[in-house]
């Protein structure tokens, strides 16, 4: 790339980053809703392990949907 040349970002790139975030958004709630549903012996989590867990739905969800993009832009290129 050449100093001082834009970069071209794709046009899929926002709507796969938003159902991402939608999805882990979604199963961090689940997550949570369980979390402090759980009844019986078992204790809820600590906050910082529902803290990391969280973060880690929401990253996973957002990386994995971007794999998806650039599957999908590979296939459109064919």
């Amino acid at each position: 790339m050449v100093p001082g040349e834009q970069k071209q970002v794709s046009k899929l790139r926002r709507p796969f980053v938003v159902a991402g975030a939608v999805v882990g958004a979604s199963l961090s709630g689940w997550y949570l809703y369980h979390n402090f549903g759980r009844s019986g012996v078992a204790a809820a989590d600590p906050i910082w392990t529902r803290f990391v867990n969280v973060a880690l739905i929401m990253f996973v969800s957002i990386y994995l949907a971007n794999l998806l993009r650039r599957g999908v832009e590979s296939f459109r290129k064919r």
